[in-house]
C-alpha cells in the first residue's frame, strides 16, 4: 500500500514543473476601443474602407452575428505601445473561428471557417496568440487590426483583446494552453482508464452496483474533459459539444447513485427515476440546441442548477455518514469539499459569462477520485481486520470442539468400563442399572451439548470459508490491478527515456542555434562597419558634385562675359559668340547632371541611414536571440537531468510493483490452500455430526430400555453387546480424528 501514492505524486510534480517554472505573463497593452459590423464582407479588412456605420464597443462584450459572421476593427499607434517588438495579439479562448488582418494583410487564423469543402471546427480550449509581423507594423501613423469572426449562433462573447510581448505569448501558448487543454486531455485519459477499470470490476461481480455507477460517472466525465482538451472531433463540432456538455449532468447523476449505493442509503424508487429522467431531458435539450453555440451555452448554464443540486446532495449524505461515525466517509468528505470549492469557482465564471485563467473542475474531480481510492483502501483495511476477528473466533470454537471431543473420549471410556462390568457380573445388573441410568442421562445431555457445539462449529467454519473466498477474490483482483499498474509504470518509464533522448537532441539544436546567433551578430557588426565606410565615401562624392556645380557656374559666367564681348566686337565677334553660347549650354548641362548626381547621393545617404538603423535593430535582436538561446540551453540541460532522475525513480517503482505482484500471488495461493483445508475440516465436522446423531439415538435407546432392565435382565448381555459395539465405533472415530 505504501506505493499507491507514487503515481499521484509524480503527476503533481510534473504539473508543478510545467506550470510554476514558466516565465511571467509578460507585458500587456490593452486595445479598448473597437468597431463591429454583423455579417460578412469581402473588403472588411481593407484599410480604405469607410467604417462610419460600424458600431463601437469595448471588450468584454457580446458580439452580434449575422449568418454566423461578424467583423471587428481597431487601430493603434506604434509609439503608443510601451514595449519593443515583436508584438503578439491575444484574443483569448472564444467559441469562434476567425481570421486576423494587419493593415489589410492576412497574418493568421484560428479554427476553420466553414466552406463548401470544409466544415466548421475549433482547436479545443487553447489560448489564441498571434505574431504581428514586424515588416507589416507601421512605425509611424496608425496600424489597422481587423478580425473576420464566425460562430454557428446568433452571438458570441468576446473578452479583453491585448497586445503582448514574447514572454506574454510564451505564457499564453505554454501555461494557459497547458492548464486549459493539455491538462484536460490527460485527465480525460485518466478518467477513461478509471471508468473502464471499475466497469471491469462490475462485470466480475455484478452484485457490486457502486462499481457500475462510478464507471458510468468516470466515462461520462472523460468525454466531457476530452471535448475541452482535444483539437479533433468524431462528430460534427456543434453536436460533439452538445453531447459532451450533457455528459457532465450524466456524470453527476451517476455519482449521486454511486454515493447512495456506497453508503447503502434507502431512497424512494421515484428518486432514482428522477436521476435518470433529468439528465436524459438535459441531453435531449442539448441535442435540440446543437445548431447554435450560444444556445448550447445557455442550456449548459441552466443545467448547472441540477449539477449544483447533485453536488449539494453528495455533500449532505457524506457529512451525514461522517457524523454517524463512518471513518471511510472522511476522505470522501475532503474530496467532496475540494470538488465543491473548485467546481463552484467554474460555475460562477460560467454564470457570469467569463473565462478564468484556468478551469478547475477537472482538478476537483481528480481530487474526488483520490478520496474515493483512499476510502476504498480504508474499507479493505476494515474487511481485513474483520477477517482477523473471524479467524480468532474460529480458533476459539476449534478449542471448544477439542474440549468436547475430550469429553466424548472420557464418556466412551466410561461406557466401555460399564459394559465390561456388565459382562463380568450380570448378577449385579439390577444394582448397576440405577447407576447406568444416571450415567446414560449424563451422556445424553453431553451428546446434546456436543451436537449443538458441532452445529455451531460448522456454521462458523462455513462463515470462515465464505470470508476466505471473498479474500481470495479480492487478492486476485488486487494482483491483477498491481500487474496492470506495473505495465503502466513500464510504459511511463519508456516514455520518460524517449523524452530524455529527444531532450538531448534539443540541447544539441539549442547549442547550434546559439552558435548561429553569434555568427550572425559578428556578421551584422561587420556590415555596420562597411555601411559606415560607404557613408563616408558618399560624403566625398557629394563634395565632388559641389565642386562640379561651382565649376559649371563659373563657366556659365565666363560664357556670358564672352557673349557680351562678342556683341561689342560686332561682326568680328560672331564666331566667338557662337563658341560662348555652346560653352554656356555645356555649363548648364553640367550643372543639371551634377544636380541629379547630388539628388541620387542624397537618396543613397537616406537609405544608408535606414540601413544603419535596421542593422542596429538586427544586432539588438541577434543579441536577444543569443541570450535566449543560452538560457534555453541551460533550461534544457536542467530538464534533461531531471528526466534522468525521474527515469531512475520509475525503474525503482516498476521493480517494487513487480515484487508486490509476486507477494499478492503468494497470498492468493496460500488463501486457496486454506480454503481447501477448510472444506476438509467441514467434511470431518459433518461426519462427526452424523456420528453424534447416531450416539444420541443410541443413548436415547439406553434410557428407554433402562426402566425395563430389572424385568429383562436376561437381555442384559444383548444390550451390553450393543453398548460395546457403540463404544468400539466411537473409539474408531476418535482414533481417526486423532490421526
Amino acid at each position: 500500500m505504501k506505493h499507491n501514492g507514487a503515481p499521484i505524486a509524480v503527476l503533481f510534480l510534473f504539473l508543478a514543473v510545467s506550470v510554476f517554472a514558466q516565465p511571467d505573463n509578460g507585458k500587456r497593452f490593452p486595445l479598448p476601443s473597437w468597431q463591429t459590423m454583423a455579417g460578412d464582407s469581402r473588403d472588411g479588412a481593407s484599410i480604405n474602407l469607410d467604417r462610419s456605420g460600424w458600431k463601437t464597443f469595448t471588450p468584454p462584450a457580446t458580439l452580434s452575428l449575422e449568418g454566423g459572421f461578424a467583423w471587428i476593427h481597431t487601430t493603434f499607434g506604434f509609439n503608443e505601445i510601451p514595449f519593443r517588438q515583436p508584438y503578439y495579439v491575444v484574443l483569448g479562448r472564444i467559441d469562434a473561428a476567425y481570421e486576423v488582418y494587419l493593415n489589410g494583410s492576412f497574418i493568421a487564423s484560428r479554427g476553420r471557417i466553414p466552406s463548401s469543402s470544409e466544415p466548421f471546427s475549433l482547436p479545443g480550449n487553447q489560448s489564441a496568440c498571434f505574431l504581428l509581423p514586424p515588416g507589416l507594423v507601421k512605425t509611424s501613423g496608425t496600424n489597422q487590426l481587423s478580425f473576420r469572426i464566425y460562430s454557428p449562433g446568433r452571438s458570441v462573447p468576446l473578452f479583453s483583446i491585448d497586445i503582448t510581448d514574447a514572454k506574454g505569448a510564451q505564457f499564453e501558448n505554454q501555461v494557459v494552453s497547458f492548464l486549459n487543454a493539455t491538462l484536460y486531455t490527460i485527465l480525460a485519459a485518466l478518467c477513461g482508464f478509471i471508468g473502464l477499470y471499475f466497469f471491469a470490476l462490475y462485470l466480475a461481480r455484478k452484485s457490486d452496483t457502486p462499481n457500475l455507477w462510478y464507471a458510468l460517472a468516470a466515462l461520462s466525465i472523460a468525454l466531457y474533459f476530452a471535448e475541452i482538451g482535444t483539437d479533433s472531433t468524431l462528430l460534427p463540432y456543434n453536436l460533439n459539444r452538445a453531447i459532451a456538455k450533457s455528459c457532465l449532468s450524466i456524470s453527476m447523476a451517476a455519482l449521486v447513485q454511486f454515493f447512495i449505493s456506497f453508503f447503502a442509503l434507502k431512497i424512494p424508487r421515484w428518486f432514482s427515476w428522477v436521476l435518470i429522467a433529468i439528465p436524459l431531458g438535459i441531453t435531449i435539450t442539448f441535442i435540440a440546441s446543437s445548431n447554435d453555440l450560444s444556445a448550447i451555452g445557455a442550456v449548459f448554464n441552466s443545467a448547472l442548477l441540477f449539477i449544483q443540486f447533485c453536488i449539494l446532495f453528495i455533500a449532505i449524505i457524506t457529512i451525514r455518514a461522517v457524523l454517524k461515525g463512518n471513518r471511510e466517509a472522511i476522505p470522501l468528505l475532503i474530496g467532496v469539499i475540494l470538488g465543491v470549492a473548485l467546481g463552484t469557482h467554474d460555475v460562477i465564471y460560467s454564470v457570469l459569462g467569463k473565462k478564468p485563467l484556468v478551469w478547475l473542475q477537472g482538478i476537483g474531480f481528480f481530487c474526488l477520485n483520490i478520496s474515493l481510492f483512499v476510502s476504498l483502501t480504508l474499507r479493505s483495511s476494515r474487511l481485513y481486520a474483520d477477517l482477523e476477528t473471524y479467524s480468532k473466533e474460529i480458533q476459539h470454537k476449534t478449542e471448544q470442539l477439542s474440549h468436547f471431543i475430550e469429553q466424548v473420549e472420557d464418556t466412551a471410556r466410561t461406557i466401555a468400563s460399564l459394559s465390561h462390568d456388565i459382562d463380568e457380573d450380570a448378577v449385579q445388573a439390577a444394582a448397576s442399572a440405577e447407576n447406568m441410568a444416571q450415567g446414560a442421562e449424563q451422556i445424553r445431555q453431553g451428546a446434546d451439548t456436543q451436537m449443538q457445539a458441532v452445529l455451531d462449529s460448522r456454521q462458523a467454519l462455513q462463515n470462515f470459508t465464505l470470508s476466505l473466498d471473498k479474500v481470495t477474490r479480492g487478492v486476485h483482483r488486487q494482483a491483477e490491478g498491481i500487474k496492470q499498474s506495473a505495465d503502466s509504470v513500464s510504459v511511463v518509464a519508456d516514455a520518460v527515456a524517449d523524452v530524455a533522448t529527444h531532450m538531448e537532441q534539443t540541447a544539441r539544436s539549442a547549442e547550434a542555434l546559439q552558435e548561429s546567433a553569434e555568427l550572425g551578430l559578428r556578421a551584422s557588426r561587420e556590415m555596420t562597419d562597411s555601411i559606415d565606410k560607404i557613408k563616408t565615401l558618399s560624403g566625398t562624392i557629394t563634395d565632388i558634385v559641389r565642386a562640379v556645380e561651382d565649376f559649371a557656374e563659373r563657366t556659365n559666367l565666363l560664357a556670358m562675359n564672352a557673349a557680351i564681348e562678342a556683341a561689342h566686337s560686332g561682326a568680328a565677334g560672331r564666331g566667338f559668340a557662337v563658341i560662348a553660347h555652346e560653352i554656356k549650354n555645356l555649363a548648364a548641362a553640367s550643372a543639371e547632371r551634377a544636380g541629379k548626381i547630388r539628388d541620387s547621393i542624397k537618396e543613397i545617404s537616406g537609405r544608408i541611414e535606414s540601413s544603419v538603423a535596421a542593422n542596429a535593430r538586427m544586432t539588438t535582436a541577434l543579441d536577444a536571440v543569443s541570450e535566449s538561446s543560452r538560457l534555453t540551453l541551460d533550461s534544457i540541460v536542467t530538464i534533461r537531468n531531471a528526466l534522468s532522475a525521474q527515469s531512475n525513480a520509475s525503474e525503482q517503482l516498476r521493480q517494487s510493483l513487480a515484487d508486490l505482484s509476486d507477494a499478492a500471488e503468494s497470498i492468493r495461493e496460500e488463501a486457496g490452500k486454506q480454503q481447501e483445508d477448510g472444506k476438509r475440516v467441514e467434511s470431518k465436522i459433518d461426519e462427526l455430526l452424523r456420528v453424534s446423531e447416531t450416539l444420541k439415538k443410541a443413548i436415547d435407546a439406553i434410557v428407554r430400555e433402562n426402566s425395563r432392565i430389572v424385568q429383562m435382565i436376561q437381555q442384559l448381555a444383548t444390550v451390553s453387546g450393543k453398548g460395546q459395539h457403540a463404544v468400539t465405533s466411537m473409539k474408531k472415530l476418535l482414533e481417526s480424528r486423532t490421526a
